[in-house]
C-alpha cells in the first residue's frame, strides 16, 4: 500500500525531483503537455497543474492513502499524453449521502468535453480483503460505485476500477477495464441478447446497464490496454497484444490469492468434482506453458474481452495449444481440427459450396464444442452447457493469464501454488498417487547425492518409474541443485534436469508430473507416459545411477497387459503359470526386478514396498528376495506402520539399496565356488582365498567345521546328522512326497530292499546337500554386504507414530488430508501455508532446515551408503538398530525361504557348565567403567588403546606415539580391559596400574571380588566363547565392533571359590608351558637361522 512513509520513494521512482527553491517539495514536469505536478510534504498538499478541474479538493492532500493512488494514476495519465483539460477530479453525480452526491475519483473527457472514461481509485496491499478486492467484488455483485457514476456520464466508453501499490521498491498498478460499447458482430450472432445501445435508447436505469454487462457480456473486463505508458496513447484504449514481458512473477501474497480465487470459482459455479477441476487446471497450466514458449510476443492464453473475443475462438485457441503441449512434452497425439481445415476441404467444390460449407461448419461446431473436452469443468452435451462451462473456463484463464510461469530463476512460490491446487485436486489421503512429502524428503536426502554429483564425470541419470504426481522427481531435482551449482556450475543445472526421468502409466498423472516440473522451474525433467514394466526408447537398462520410487502393489491381472515377449524379459515370469496371468497381483515383485535391470553398477535405490516383500513365502516372493540378495547391497531397511499413507492401512518398508558391481556378477562367482566345494573340489581355494567362508558358515549355524566338511565330502558323519538342524532335515526329507513315493515301491528280485534303502538315503542326502548349497551361497552373498544394515522401526502406538513421522492424517470434513505436526496454520483453507508447513515439522527422520543434521536418521543412512562409521545418537536410538545382513536371515530353518527379518536371528554362544552351577550376567559381576578423564591427567606410558593391546591375549606394549585426543576412560589396577574393535583378535589385559584408555577399549571392574575371583573372571573373559559372543552382535564389516548393549548379557559361570582357584592355577600352568614352548621354538630358529 502507498502511504506517507513510502511516498517519497514512490515519487522518486515515478521521476519526481526535489525542488531547488522550496524545501521539502518534490515536482515532476511533463514536457508533452508543459505542466507540472508537485507534492508539498511540509503542508501535506498535492498540487495538480492548472487545467485539471475538481468538483471538490478532498483528494489533494495526505488525509487518505487513496489520494496517493489518485496521484499515481494522474501522473500516468499525463505521461500518456492526456492534457490537464482532459482530467476532472472528483466529478459529482447525484444520489450520494454526502451533499446528495456521489463523487467519482477521476473523469477523463475528450477534447469536445464528452465523457470518455470514469476511474475509481482504491488502495491495495495484496491481501484478499483489501479495498480494491472488496470494490471489485461489489462491482461484480451489483455494479458498485462505477455503475452509479455511469448513470450520470452515459457517454463514457470505459469504466475503470484502478489500484496501485509500492512493492519491492517498484510502483505496481492493477486495474479492471469495463467496455461500455457494443460488439456488433457478437450481438448479431445471438440476436436475443440485450445491448447497451438498446438500454440507452430506452432510457434504462443503471441496473439495466449492469444487466447488459452481466448477462450479455458475462461481466467481461480487461486488465491491460488502457494505462501502459509508451504503449497506449491518450484516448487510445485498445486490446493491446499481451507479451511475456507484461506477465507478473508471482510472490507469496499472490499464490494464496490465486488459490482462493480457484476455490471460490468452484464454489460459485457449483463445480462438484474437484478432481476433474484439477485435471482441467493442469491442462490449462500446460497450455499456458506452451503459450509462453511459442508466442512470447503475442500471447494467446487469455480472454481478449467480449468486444474482441467469443467463447468458440477462445476454446479453439486453447485446444490448439494443448495439442502442441501434449505432443512436445508427453509425446502424445491429440486430435485437433481447426475451421481453416474444414474450409480448405471445400476449396475444390464448384456447385454452391458456401451453403454446404456453412452447414458442415455448424455440425462441426456442435460436435467439437457441445461435448466434453479437455477443458470441461462441467459435463457438456449441448450449447447451454457449453456456455456455462465457457464462463468457468474464462474465469480460470483470467485467474492465470497475467501470471508468468516460465522464469530464468526457479520460483519456489509457483511450486507452492501448484502443491496447493494439487492437494485439493487429488487429496493425499489414500496413498494411491502420493508419497507424503516428509517421506519423499527423507528418502531422497538419505541417498549420497553430493558424492554422486561430485564424483561422476558424466551426468548421472535418475528415475522414478512410477512417478505419479512427480513428488520424487521434483524433490530429487531440488536436492541436487546446490551440489550441481557447487561442483559443476549453475549453467549445468538444465543439463542435469534433462537426465531425470519419470514413467507414469496413468494418463492424467503423467500430465501432472510434467506440469509440476515446470512449476518448480525444473523444465528438463522428462516424463514418459506408459507402463514402466515394458521397454521405452528413452529408458535404457543399466543406465541409471539413482532410482527412487513408490511403485504400485497388489494389481490384479497386470501381467495380462504385457506381451509374452515383454513377460519373458523377467526371470520372475517363470514362476507364474499361464493360467495365473489374469489373477496374479504381485506387481511389486516385477518392479523390483525392473529396478535390477535399470540401475547401473553401484547405482543407489530407495523403494517403498509392502512389508510382505520381506517375508511372504510364496514362490514369486522368495524368487524376488533372491534377486535382491544376488544383485543388491542392503544399506538400510525402514519399517513404516499403517498410518504412513493415510487410509491404505498397509504396513510398508523402504529398502535402501545399492546395485552390486557387475562383470562378473558376484552372484555367479559365488554360485560357482559353492558348486565346486560341494563337488569336493578345493583346487581354486588358494586362488580365491575364500574357503574360510565355509568355516564361518558352520560356526554361524552352530556346527563344528570338521563335521560340516563331511557333508561336502559326500559322506556326512553320524555326529553331523545328530545336530538339531540336520536331524530336522532328515525328518522332513524322510517323509516328503518323494520319500513316500520311494517307500511305496514294491521290493522285487530286481529292486531289492537294499536298493530301496539306498535310493531313500540318496534322496535324503541329495535334498540336504541342495538346501545347504543354497544356504551357503546366500550366506556368502550376505557376508559380501559391505556394511551393516541400518534397521529403522516406526513405533506401534498411534501417538508415537505421529511423532515419528512428523505428520498425521485428518478425516475432519473440510479439512481432510495430511497435517504437519508443529506447523502453525491459522486458517484451514490456507493450503499454501499448510504445504509450507513441512519446514516446521519435527521428526527423527530428517531436519527440514538441515538435511545433514547428524542427529537424524537420514544422515545415518547416507553415511552408511558411504561406508562411514555410524554411531546412533541416543535421541533416536529407540528407532534405529544396525545388524549384519547374515544375521537377518534364518539359516537354521529347514524351509529356507530367504525371509529377511528386521529383528536379527542371533545365536549367542555360552560356556557349558555342570548342572547346578550358578551363573550371573557380566553386567552384574563386572559392569562397565565409563568415568572420563583428560588425557593430560596421565602420562603416555599409562595410556592404552586398541593399537598397543596385543592379539591373542598377549597383553600390552608401551604406546609409541602422542595421543591426539582429549577425553579418555579411566581405569584402575585390577580392571579388565578388552578391545572392542575387531573382537576376533582377542585383545585383553588385566591392568597392573592405574591409567586411561581410548573409548574403543571396554573397561570392566569386578563388583563381587569375594564371590568371583578377579583372575578367574579374566580367564572366563579370555575364552574363545566370550570373543565369539562379542562377534555375534557385531556392528560394521571392515572394522567390526561388539554391541555394547549385548556384551554385558554374557553369562559368567560361578562355581565355588575353590574351583575358581583350581581353574586359575591350571590355566596358569598351561600359559607357562606355552611360554616355554615359545622360547624353545625361538631357540631352535636362532640356532639354525642366525
Amino acid at each position: 500500500m502507498i502511504t506517507k512513509d513510502n511516498l517519497r520513494n514512490l515519487l522518486t521512482c515515478l521521476g519526481f525531483q526535489q525542488s531547488d527553491t522550496v524545501q521539502d517539495k518534490m515536482a515532476m514536469h511533463f514536457n508533452n503537455t508543459n505542466c507540472t505536478v508537485a507534492v508539498d510534504f511540509t503542508n501535506e498538499k498535492i498540487i495538480y497543474p492548472e487545467g485539471i478541474e475538481a468538483d471538490r479538493d478532498t483528494t489533494k492532500n495526505f488525509s487518505a492513502n487513496e489520494n496517493f493512488v489518485v496521484l499515481e494514476c494522474v501522473v500516468g495519465l499525463l505521461a500518456q499524453g492526456y492534457k490537464p483539460e482532459n482530467i476532472v477530479l472528483e466529478p459529482k453525480t447525484p444520489g450520494g449521502r454526502e451533499d446528495s452526491h456521489f463523487y467519482c475519483d477521476i473523469l477523463i473527457r475528450d477534447n469536445d468535453k464528452r465523457p470518455y472514461m470514469l476511474i475509481e481509485c482504491k488502495t491495495m496491499d495484496g491481501k484478499e480483503d483489501d479495498e480494491f478486492s472488496k470494490a471489485w467484488k461489489k462491482t461484480l455483485q451489483d455494479g458498485g460505485q462505477l455503475f452509479n457514476y455511469y448513470n450520470t456520464y452515459r457517454q463514457a466508453q470505459y469504466l475503470v476500477l484502478y489500484a496501485s501499490d509500492f512493492v519491492d521498491g517498484e510502483p505496481r498498478c492493477n486495474y479492471r477495464l469495463i467496455t461500455m460499447t457494443d460488439n456488433k458482430e457478437y450481438l448479431e450472432s445471438t440476436p436475443q441478447l440485450l445491448s447497451f445501445e438498446k438500454v440507452s435508447a430506452d432510457n434504462g436505469t443503471r441496473d439495466d446497464f449492469f444487466k447488459v454487462w452481466s448477462e450479455t457480456y458475462g461481466k467481461d473486463f480487461a486488465t491491460n490496454g488502457a494505462f501502459e505508458v509508451d504503449e497506449v496513447p491518450a484516448f487510445g484504449v485498445t486490446k493491446k497484444k499481451l507479451t511475456i514481458d507484461d506477465l507478473v512473477i508471482v510472490d507469496g501474497q499472490d499464490i494464496q490469492r490465486k488459490y482462493h480465487q480457484f476455490a471460490q470459482t468452484l464454489r460459485q459455479y457449483n463445480v462438484a468434482s474437484h478432481e476433474n477441476a484439477f485435471d482441467k487446471l493442469v491442462n490449462l497450466f500446460l497450455v499456458k506453458i506452451v503459450d509462453e514458449v511459442r508466442n512470447p510476443k503475442d500471447l494467446q492464453f487469455l480472454w481478449k474481452g467480449a468486444a474482441y473475443d467469443d467463447y468458440y475462438s477462445f476454446q479453439d485457441r486453447l485446444q490448439k495449444l494443448y495439442q502442441i503441449g501434449m505432443k512436445d512434452y508427453l509425446g502424445e497425439d491429440v486430435t485437433y481440427i481447426d475451421n481453416a481445415s474444414i474450409e480448405n476441404a471445400f476449396r475444390m467444390q464448384k456447385n454452391d459450396p458456401d451453403a454446404i460449407k456453412d452447414t458442415i461448419l455448424e455440425y462441426f461446431r456442435q460436435l467439437k464444442f457441445y461435448s466434453n473436452s479437455d477443458f470441461g469443468f462441467l459435463d457438456v452435451h449441448n450449447k447451454q452447457l457449453f456456455v456455462q462451462n465457457a464462463v468457468i473456463l474464462k474465469a480460470m484463464v483470467e485467474m492465470l493469464q497475467d501470471m508468468r510461469l516460465k522464469t530464468e530463476q526457479q520460483n519456489q512460490f509457483l511450486g507452492d501454488l501448484f502443491e496447493g491446487f494439487l492437494d485439493q485436486g487429488v487429496k493425499q489421503n489414500e496413498g494411491q498417487f502420493f508419497t507424503p512429502t516428509p517421506i519423499t524428503r527423507f528418502m531422497v536426502s538419505s541417498l549420497p547425492l553430493e558424492q554422486i554429483i561430485r564424483d561422476n564425470t558424466d551426468i548421472p541419470k535418475a528415475i522414478d518409474y512410477a512417478c505419479g504426481a512427480g513428488h520424487f522427481l521434483n524433490e530429487y531435482a531440488s536436492q541436487i541443485k546446490p551440489f550441481v551449482e557447487q561442483y559443476k556450475g549453475v549453467q549445468s543445472l538444465p543439463d542435469y534436469y534433462k537426465q531425470i526421468y519419470g514413467i507414469e502409466k496413468e494418463y492424467r498423472l503423467s500430465k501432472v508430473s510434467k506440469v509440476s516440473s515446470f512449476m518448480y522451474g525444473q523444465d528438463g525433467i522428462q516424463i514418459v507416459y506408459g507402463d514402466a514394466l515394458v521397454p521405452h526408447d528413452t529408458i535404457k537398462d543399466g543406465d541409471f545411477k539413482v532410482l527412487v520410487a513408490n511403485p504400485p502393489y497388489s494389481v490384479t491381472g497386470f501381467l495380462a497387459t504385457l506381451s509374452k515377449e515383454q513377460r519373458d524379459a523377467y526371470v520372475l515370469s517363470a514362476d507364474v503359470d499361464s493360467k495365473q496371468l489374469e489373477t496374479n497381483n504381485s506387481i511389486e515383485t516385477f518392479f523390483i526386478e525392473r529396478a535390477k535391470q535399470l540401475l547401473a553398477p553401484e547405482g543407489v535405490a530407495a523403494i517403498i514396498l509392502p512389508s510382505s516383500i520381506l517375508s511372504n513365502s510364496s514362490n514369486i516372493y522368495v524368487k524376488t528376495r533372491e534377486i535382491l540378495l544376488q544383485y543388491f547391497d542392503f544399506v538400510a531397511v525402514a519399517e513404516f506402520g499403517s498410518g504412513t499413507f493415510g487410509k491404505t492401512g498397509t504396513n510398508t518398508v523402504v529398502l535402501f539399496l545399492r546395485r552390486k558391481k557387475s562383470e562378473p556378477e558376484l552372484a555367479t562367482h559365488y554360485r560357482n565356488r559353492v558348486e565346486a566345494w560341494f563337488s569336493n573340489n578345493h583346487g581354486q581355494d588358494h586362488r580365491y582365498e575364500d574357503a574360510d567362508a565355509i568355516e564361518r558358515y558352520a560356526q554361524h549355524i552352530g556346527v563344528p567345521y570338521d563335521e560340516y566338511l563331511t557333508l561336502l565330502n559326500g559322506n556326512p558323519s553320524e555326529d553331523l546328522m545328530k545336530h538339531e538342524i540336520f536331524a530336522a532335515y532328515k525328518a522332513k526329507f524322510s517323509n516328503n512326497t518323494v520319500a513316500e513315493h520311494i517307500k511305496k515301491k514294491r521290493v522285487t528280485a530286481r529292486y531289492t530292499q537294499t536298493m530301496k534303502d539306498a535310493e531313500l538315503a540318496k534322496h535324503i542326502f541329495d535334498s540336504i546337500r541342495n538346501v545347504e548349497k543354497d544356504k551357503l551361497y546366500y550366506f556368502m552373498l550376505c557376508e559380501s554386504n559391505p556394511q551393516s544394515v541400518i534397521v529403522v522401526k516406526s513405533p506401534t502406538k498411534t501417538s508415537e507414530t505421529k511423532k515419528f513421522l512428523g505428520y498425521e492424517w485428518s478425516s475432519r470434513k473440510g479439512s481432510e488430508g495430511i497435517k504437519y505436526l508443529g506447523a502453525v496454520v491459522e486458517d484451514d483453507d490456507n493450503e499454501i501455508a499448510a504445504n509450507k508447513g513441512i519446514q516446521q515439522i519435527e521428526t527423527p527422520l530428517f531436519d527440514p532446515h538441515n538435511l545433514f543434521n547428524e542427529e537424524k536418521i537420514n544422515t545415518l543412512i547416507r553415511k552408511n551408503y558411504l561406508g562411514e562409521d555410524v554411531d546412533v545418537p541416543k535421541e533416536i536410538g529407540v528407532y534405529v538398530d544396525s545388524y549384519l545382513l547374515e544375521d537377518m536371515l534364518d539359516f537354521k530353518r529347514v524351509d529356507f525361504d530367504k525371509a529377511i527379518k528386521t529383528t536379527p536371528i542371533l545365536v549367542y554362544p555360552k560356556i557349558e557348565c555342570k548342572e547346578g552351577t550358578s551363573t550371573e550376567k557380566l553386567s552384574v559381576v563386572a559392569p562397565y567403567v565409563t568415568t572420563s578423564i583428560k588425557m593430560s591427567s596421565i602420562s603416555v606410558s599409562d595410556y592404552i588403546s586398541t593399537e598397543n593391546m596385543l592379539q591373542n591375549r598377549a597383553g600390552v606394549v608401551a604406546y609409541k606415539d602422542v595421543p591426539n585426543i582429549d577425553s579418555i576412560t579411566a581405569f584402575k589396577k585390577g580392571d579388565i580391559l578388552v578391545s572392542n574393535i575387531r573382537p576376533y583378535l582377542k585383545k585383553i589385559w588385566m591392568a597392573d596400574r592405574d591409567g586411561g584408555c581410548s573409548k574403543d577399549v571396554l573397561v570392566f571392574r569386578n563388583s563381587k571380588p569375594k564371590e568371583v575371583l578377579n583372575d578367574y573372571l579374566k580367564v572366563i573373559m579370555s575364552t574363545d566363547t566370550f570373543f565369539d559372543y562379542m562377534m555375534v552382535g557385531k556392528k560394521g564389516v571392515k572394522m567390526p565392533r561388539g554391541d555394547k548393549k549385548i556384551i554385558p548379557n554374557f553369562d559368567i559361570p560361578i562355581p565355588s571359590p575353590d574351583i575358581q582357584k583350581k581353574i586359575v592355577d591350571e590355566c596358569k600352568k598351561v600359559d607357562d608351558k606355552q611360554k616355554e614352548i615359545g622360547k624353545l621354538i625361538q631357540s631352535i630358529l636362532d640356532k639354525y637361522l642366525k
